[in-house]
């Protein structure tokens, strides 16, 4: 009866919400990438159905149930992949070596990556294109132009609530608003344009 509800309740918005949200905390981390989410996904929704019998309508809530054994699933993906990583069978190969270990044909491994590889590390996304930096440096350029009371609660904005901003300032979720506000047209202005 117990494995049934919660067979139930692994196609409800809420549960499905629940994994969609936990595939995509894991990707945002370095060592997974974005391709894996419905692949934790499905690993997720793979490991309440094995552990369902246990389903004890008596000590929780079906989605009580659901949850802890979703936080416990990805606690043991992240023991695995820290597994993975330290792994004693990889070995490290140096840039500097021949291609092709067999045969004297002059090319180094290092010459055999792609623009922007050489700054990766294993499991990392790599380093930002072309795109990306450009758009990070019209980014600096705006937050420059911008007066210094304006730079200043931009740059606390990235790690601050605007209550917080306005007690650190010692003036008004209002005013911190509004200066907000005349941040954004200025990105906007600058071609960023509203995001929704």
């Amino acid at each position: 009866m117990g494995a049934d509800a919660v067979h139930a309740a692994l196609g409800t918005g809420r549960v499905r919400r629940l994994l969609r949200v936990k595939a995509r905390q894991l990707t945002r981390r370095t060592d997974f990438s974005r391709t894996d989410r419905q692949d934790i996904e499905q690993a997720l929704a793979t490991h309440v159905l094995a552990k369902a019998h246990l389903f004890d309508p008596g000590r929780a809530s079906v989605h009580t149930f659901i949850e802890r054994v979703v936080d416990s699933a990805v606690a043991m993906i992240l023991r695995r992949r820290g597994r993975l990583k330290r792994a004693a069978g990889l070995s490290a190969e140096s840039l500097d070596e021949p291609a092709d270990a067999g045969r004297e044909n002059g090319m180094l491994l290092g010459e055999l990556l792609l623009d922007g590889e050489d700054g990766r590390r294993p499991g990392s996304r790599g380093l930002p294109d072309q795109a990306d930096r450009g758009r990070a440096l019209d980014v600096a350029r705006v937050l420059a132009s911008l007066p210094p009371d304006l730079r200043d609660i931009a740059r606390r904005r990235a790690s601050a609530t605007v209550a917080e901003i306005a007690r650190d300032l010692d003036t008004s979720r209002r005013q911190v608003r509004k200066a907000l506000d005349a941040i954004r047209s200025r990105f906007e202005v600058a071609g960023f344009g509203r995001q929704s």
